[in-house]
C-alpha cells in the first residue's frame, strides 16, 4: 500500500479492516498493540495478515488456497504499478502517495 495513513485515522483503518475480515469468514487471531497488526484465518484456510510499521509503512499479506491441483500457466494482462527507485537502485517502498482522507 503506497498511500499514507495518518496516526489520526489508524484506528479506523484497523477497526474497518477487522469488520470486513470479520463479515468475510476471518477468525482474528493475533494483534501486537505496539506496532498495530492482526491476522485473521478461516475454517477453509484462507490466511490474511495487516501491520504498520512505526514508520507509517502500511502491509497486507493474503494467501488463498488454490481451487484446482492443475497448473495454471502464466497469468496474462498489465504489469501493475511500478514503485520508485530507492538511493540503492531497487525499489522505494516508503509510503509516497498521499490521499484526501486517509493521509490527513
Amino acid at each position: 500500500m503506497r498511500t499514507k495513513v495518518s496516526k489520526a485515522k489508524l484506528n479506523e483503518l484497523l477497526t474497518d479492516i477487522t469488520k470486513y475480515w470479520s463479515k468475510e469468514g476471518f477468525k482474528i487471531s493475533t494483534s501486537n498493540p505496539r506496532e498495530p497488526s492482526f491476522s485473521g484465518k478461516t475454517e477453509d484456510g484462507r490466511f490474511a495478515k495487516f501491520s504498520m510499521s512505526s514508520f507509517g509503512d502500511v502491509e497486507f499479506y493474503v494467501s488463498a488456497g488454490a481451487l484446482s491441483s492443475e497448473r495454471s500457466g502464466d497469468i496474462k494482462g498489465k504489469e501493475g504499478d511500478q514503485f520508485p527507485k530507492a538511493p540503492n537502485g531497487g525499489p522505494d517502498y516508503t509510503p509516497d502517495l498521499q490521499d484526501s482522507y486517509w493521509s490527513k
